[in-house]
């Protein structure tokens, strides 16, 4: 935050490298390593479906973030979708966003990288076929959620320069499966010729639906997902009109390119019945492959599944910062600590949400209503690009986008949303669509009607003491003119 002439806001500390390790720590995280099962499985076991899907999850990702381009271009306030949302259709539907995004979307996410980090963490020390038991899984999960908090809340640039570092050994577990996969490709695996040879075999496309597929969409957008994050910081962003719109363009087409050669080396050396039964591809490979240096890939999924929740800590704990500003959330997060310039209340909400969804185990079903209500909002957001080019056509726009791409944008998302509810929806699916519903009613009682506690004043400036935070200054949304 900037302390001058007697304002306090958000200080730009981050750069283009800081952005593009945000996006690309964010988004290279559990998924690459255990989507490629659930993907191979929505394609019904075929090789080079699965790989179209894992093309068509980085098309689509590249769709959207294009779209964000011009929304993070024009608005350089915090709060991304929520910022955007707001601005395009008004307080309601910025108000369920982020309701949902808090409750749901950040909430799973942040649960199952966790569950991640301590499932691939002890691992190596039980035999196969021998369970670790669950309390210590999750026991240690809240521990590591609960230190990366600690991290975001002493300032920006420790919990960057960590991204940084963590960016760096994920790419790096990938690069030893990719080298890993070209050896045995030159080697002549039969394992790999045969998978390759018999890619889009007939029979196994021909058992393929529409809305089956959707489901091998939303494994595979899992693991993209992140692409839009650094909106969230933009109010944190040095020269964010450029930096965004760059960080994005080069951090996509990156993290494409190497989930594509990692998914080619693991049907270089596995088998799709082999990918079906393994809860951890990366492993299995790693045991066929690396020997008695295979604990390298758990040690990689680890430090990769941390460095994405680190980046969701860093860029999700702005968004109740952000709703709180415009009254969607308590008073109180919209504040930053005095010393270390960071919304600790923001951060602590959202950790707090993180640990209540280690409850539920089953990750498939997490990563399902994830996706769902993800690209609910995402739909929405891209569709405001076409709403506020109506409603503010004065609008300084830095990165302009052809009308087609938030149109094809909006009819994606359609496509996401309306499948999987035809092909044996989720109950966590259902779940998230009945929240989003209901959030309405919340708006009406805490937003509309102005329902408090008697006690909430009080109760807020005890918190402020405790925490040492304070309000910030900022631009609203209406007195944007340019950016």
């Amino acid at each position: 935050m900037d302390g001058s002439n007697d304002e306090f806001r958000l200080r730009r500390n981050i750069g283009l490298a800081e952005s593009v390790a945000v996006i690309t720590g964010i988004m290279v995280g559990s998924g690459i390593f255990v989507s490629p099962t659930g993907v191979l499985a929505g394609s019904n076991n075929s090789v080079g479906l699965s790989l179209v899907v894992w093309a068509g999850c980085g098309a689509i990702a590249l769709v959207g973030a294009l779209c964000y381009c011009e929304l993070g271009s024009c608005v350089s306030i915090s709060g991304g979708d929520h910022t955007y949302l707001h601005m395009s259709y008004g307080p309601i539907v910025a108000f369920c966003y982020c309701w949902c995004s808090c409750l749901i979307v950040r909430a799973t996410a942040m649960a199952a990288l966790a569950l991640t980090v301590a499932n691939y963490a002890v691992a190596p020390f039980y035999s196969e076929g021998c369970d670790p038991p669950q309390f210590f899984v999750k026991t240690i999960a809240a521990s590591v959620l609960l230190g990366l908090s600690v991290i975001n809340c002493f300032g920006v640039k420790p919990a960057t320069r960590m991204q940084q570092t963590l960016t760096c050994t994920k790419f790096l577990s990938m690069g030893i499966i990719i080298v890993g996969g070209i050896v045995r490709i030159i080697q002549g695996d039969p394992v790999g010729v045969n998978n390759f040879t018999n890619a889009f075999h007939s029979d196994d496309l021909s058992g393929v639906s529409f809305s089956q597929l959707s489901l091998a969409f939303y494994q595979g957008l899992w693991a993209y997902d992140g692409w839009s994050e650094l909106n969230m910081i933009a109010e944190e962003v040095k020269d964010s009109h450029k930096t965004i719109p760059r960080a994005i363009l080069i951090a996509l087409p990156l993290v494409t390119v190497f989930y594509l050669l990692v998914n080619i080396s693991y049907f270089a050396v596995l088998t799709p019945d082999e990918m079906l039964h393994s809860n951890a591809v990366a492993v299995t490979w790693a045991s066929r492959v690396l020997g008695p240096v295979a604990w390298i890939i758990p040690l990689g999924v680890c430090l990769s599944s941390a460095g994405a929740l680190n980046g969701a800590l860093m860029s999700g704990g702005r968004l109740p910062f952000a709703a709180a500003r415009r009254g969607h959330f308590p008073e109180i997060l919209a504040m930053a600590h005095v010393k270390y310039y960071t919304p600790l209340t923001s951060i602590m909400f959202l950790t707090l949400a993180g640990l209540f969804y280690l409850l539920p185990n089953d990750f498939s079903s997490l990563v399902n209503a994830f996706t769902f209500a993800a690209w609910l909002f995402y739909g929405l957001a891209m569709a405001g690009v076409l709403v506020m080019r109506i409603t503010r056509p004065d609008m300084e726009r830095p990165f302009k986008v052809p009308v087609p791409i938030p149109v094809l944008a909006v009819v994606i998302s359609a496509y996401l949303l309306i499948a999987p509810l035809v092909h044996k929806p989720d109950v966590l699916i259902l779940y998230a669509l009945g929240f989003f519903m209901a959030t309405p009613v919340a708006y009406y009682l805490f937003v509309y009607r102005s329902w408090k506690f008697e006690a909430m004043n009080k109760f807020t400036l005890t918190l402020q003491k405790v925490f040492q935070v304070l309000p910030t200054i900022w631009d609203d949304y209406d007195e944007i003119k340019s950016n």
